[in-house]
């Protein structure tokens, strides 16, 4: 038995690699085999990935919901998948939270020994050439991600979000996009749009159902006055019901500009492509190693 353990060695001073080095014994403990799977850039990565998809018996990720997205998007143009393991790292962990894989990476790796999976779903977009491992963004907010640099976020926190808001409120910064899901249809004056795997971002459950679809939320007519409850979901990460806010739960989405402004998402929170871009979802997609003790209790709490 051999797994791959896929890692950014640039990432982190190294210490994605070092976190690789310790997996490894780990895993050599327990009588499974493992090799390192790094390239120099996303292309490299992708096909490395969807070559040892046929040679390997499971695949590790070490990082954040970018790097996560690579190997997801590997098995998304596969078209197969192997069991899935993630240690939490980077700055981004929307995916490993909501499994509640735990942060600590040598808990998280004793959840990999332990060996206990369960299929999750996960989204893709341009016809299965990419992967949505836990969002996708477009309009102000993800505007405002591209302005805001890592130094202010670290002296001021997510405050710095509001005050770029606040700018973009006066420029009246919004996209007119036509949406369209199974079953709803509309031309809409976007200022942000929200489409998540899960119900939780940044730890915070800013949704109250758990479907098996995606959790879209469009942000639409923000003025100042309503500025209130963009600083409530800042704060919170709850978004709060309102004649400008437009909540769906579609398993199919089609997103087309109705202007000539160029619309870039995000995706796991990286620049992504331009719209126009077709959404689905895809059910029990990956077979995810858990804790079995805390998916059963999830499991209870959701059959009530």
């Amino acid at each position: 038995m051999t797994y791959a353990i896929f890692f950014n060695p640039n990432a982190g001073d190294g210490e994605a690699e070092k976190t690789a080095q310790k997996l490894k014994a780990k895993l050599t403990d327990n009588g499974i085999s493992a090799e390192f799977l790094t390239a120099p850039d996303e292309k490299q990565a992708l096909e490395k990935i969807k070559k040892g998809i046929d040679q390997y018996d499971s695949l590790i990720a070490i990082g954040g919901d970018g790097t996560l997205n690579i190997a997801a998007t590997a098995f998304v143009q596969k078209g197969k998948t192997i069991p899935f393991g993630v240690i939490p790292g980077g700055t981004v962990n929307n995916f490993a939270k909501r499994y509640q894989i735990p942060q600590d990476e040598e808990e998280a790796m004793n959840v990999i020994i332990a060996g206990n999976t369960t299929k999750v779903g996960i989204g893709a977009c341009k016809e299965r050439s990419k992967a949505i491992v836990s969002s996708f963004a477009f309009g102000t907010f993800a505007d405002i991600s591209n302005e805001v640099r890592q130094n202010e976020k670290q002296k001021f926190g997510r405050i710095v979000y509001v005050f770029k808001a606040i700018k973009q409120l006066g420029k009246n910064r919004s996209y007119k996009v036509h949406v369209k899901t199974e079953d709803f249809e509309e031309t809409i004056k976007v200022w942000f749009a929200l489409i998540t795997t899960t119900k939780s971002i940044g730890g915070f459950n800013y949704a109250q159902s758990s479907p098996r679809a995606f959790h879209m939320s469009i942000l639409h007519n923000i003025r100042l006055y309503k500025l209130f409850g963009l600083l409530y979901f800042v704060f919170t990460g709850k978004l709060r019901s309102s004649d400008s806010l437009t909540y769906l739960e579609p398993v199919h989405i089609q997103l087309e500009p109705r202007e000539d402004a160029k619309v870039v998402v995000r995706i796991d929170g990286d620049k992504g492509p331009e719209l126009p871009i077709d959404l689905e979802w895809l059910d029990d997609f990956i077979p995810l190693y858990v804790d079995e003790a805390k998916e059963k209790a999830a499991r209870r709490e959701k059959n009530g």
